[in-house]
């Protein structure tokens, strides 16, 4: 059973903590954009009512304690300026699935580099796993490109993965392996 961290995962910039309804204002001025959403699994929040059904579904998929999710916030600020999640975690072959999102003023300013080196630190030192995957939009460049700076290694295209509207649209499996994190560029 997945368990949030007795303390934020702390970097120079950022707190990775666990998420709060309090956050839901702060994640709708980052979900309202709609280039934020572009190659998320869900659509641009037009209302508060999407944010809180958004939540209720964070809720339910934590409650089985096979997901986490964390609000990423501005150190200094406490500004939360995007969120990551842990999700189809599989105990028993030590691997999950990690998504994450940022606020569109937060884009090309080493942030995601940042929160998601930290964010690996925790799942393979504190949560023990072997394997940690990621699966992108194949059309999304800056999220694959993130990975591979970050040592994932992509392992295939799985074509037509998911529908956007009524077109069907491939994602990029990326994974990353606990022995091979310490080779990774940092």
């Amino acid at each position: 059973m997945l368990r949030f961290p007795s303390q934020a995962l702390a970097t120079e910039r950022l707190l990775l903590r666990e998420i709060a309804h309090v956050d839901l204002d702060d994640l709708y001025a980052v979900h309202s954009v709609a280039a934020v959403n572009r190659y998320l699994p869900y659509t641009t929040w037009q209302s508060k009512a999407d944010a809180e059904a958004w939540w209720q579904r964070v809720q339910d998929r934590m409650s089985d304690g096979k997901a986490l999710q964390f609000a990423i916030c501005l150190r200094d600020s406490q500004r939360v300026i995007g969120s990551c999640v842990l999700f189809a975690y599989d105990e028993a072959h030590g691997r999950i699935e990690i998504g994450y999102a940022f606020g569109q003023d937060y884009w090309g300013r080493g942030y995601a580099r940042e929160a998601l080196e930290r964010f690996l630190d925790y799942c393979f030192d504190d949560l023990a796993l072997r394997r940690i995957e990621a699966r992108v939009d194949a059309r999304n460049r800056a999220s694959s490109g993130l990975l591979t700076r970050l040592g994932f290694v992509s392992e295939g295209c799985l074509r037509q993965w998911q529908m956007e509207g009524d077109t069907p649209v491939d994602s990029q499996l990326f994974a990353l392996l606990a022995h091979e994190r310490a080779g990774a560029t940092r």
